[in-house]
């Protein structure tokens, strides 16, 4: 997946012979599946008409990072796979437990390359020993709580304060997960969408609202490289303390996120790579 970048003012977009072009810099469509756009630009309509003739999804992030917005080219194939999914509500625990699953053997190698031991076999007994969804969520919230308390030890004590904060975030690591996590959360939807899946039909996580539930179940199988790649952000230097603005809650300065997009940029790379197997998985198993 060919994700772009433009995080700058004043940039000239503009499709010409099957290519977009940033200012002067020429990327072929064909190559693309993404255009993440970090800054106020000028869009026609023109344009984004033919950026999802392509295929091509738009990902908007404001300046301050509160807010991310999607344009998806509108597909009407693949309506067998919306059907499975729904038909495959019937096994909805099964489906459920593979994600949980999945999560803890994540979380805990993470830890575990960390020097942080976890007993994975008596947290995957809780998982398979579920008779619920809402017992299932309640196994899998009681790891987070255990996870993160060992997470949040591997950083210095002034960069967070040993919990998990959301809206807001009270710390720049809480600040920083948070940010990644919805860049993440927003790139799924989109794999999901494009390969035809409907995003709001899941089986861990229960819709409500806009929430595109499915997308946050395909975000368990992610949040621990996530998660391991904030550790090595802050750890190298990459990312500090003064990297982030204290206004009632935390939020990553735009000049830090400018400087730490290539990183993001790889980790989107790369789940968008795994991302394509996991659902090649999900789409055996409902078939």
């Amino acid at each position: 997946m060919k994700i772009v970048i433009v995080d700058k003012a004043e940039v000239k977009l503009e499709v010409q012979k099957s290519q977009l072009y940033v200012d002067a810099r020429g990327v072929p469509l064909r190559l693309m599946e993404m255009l993440v756009l970090g800054h106020d630009v000028k869009l026609s309509s023109k344009l984004v008409l033919k950026l999802a003739k392509e295929g091509i999804a738009i990902m908007y992030i404001s300046k301050n990072n509160e807010n991310i917005a999607l344009t998806l080219p509108q597909f009407s194939k693949n309506s067998e796979i919306k059907m499975a999914q729904y038909a495959a509500l019937n096994q909805r625990l099964g489906m459920a437990k593979y994600f949980v699953d999945e999560k803890i053997t994540r979380h805990i190698k993470h830890l575990k390359s960390a020097g942080v031991e976890i007993d994975e076999k008596v947290w995957k007994e809780k998982v398979q020993g579920t008779d619920s969804i809402e017992k299932l969520l309640g196994v899998e919230g009681n790891f987070s709580k255990v996870y993160f308390k060992h997470y949040f030890a591997l950083f210095p004590p002034a960069l967070h304060k040993g919990k998990r904060s959301k809206r807001p975030a009270l710390d720049p690591v809480n600040a920083m997960l948070s940010y990644v996590y919805s860049v993440v959360y927003n790139l799924l939807t989109t794999k999901l969408y494009m390969a035809g899946f409907e995003p709001s039909i899941s089986y861990l996580h229960t819709p409500y609202r806009s929430h595109y539930a499915l997308s946050s179940d395909f975000m368990e199988l992610f949040r621990a490289y996530i998660n391991e790649k904030v550790l090595e952000w802050f750890n190298d230097g990459l990312l500090l303390s003064e990297d982030f603005t204290f206004k009632n809650a935390v939020y990553l300065k735009y000049d830090s996120r400018k400087k730490i997009w290539p990183e993001i940029k790889s980790l989107m790379h790369y789940i968008s790579a795994e991302s394509d197997k996991e659902i090649s998985l999900i789409r055996t198993a409902i078939a």
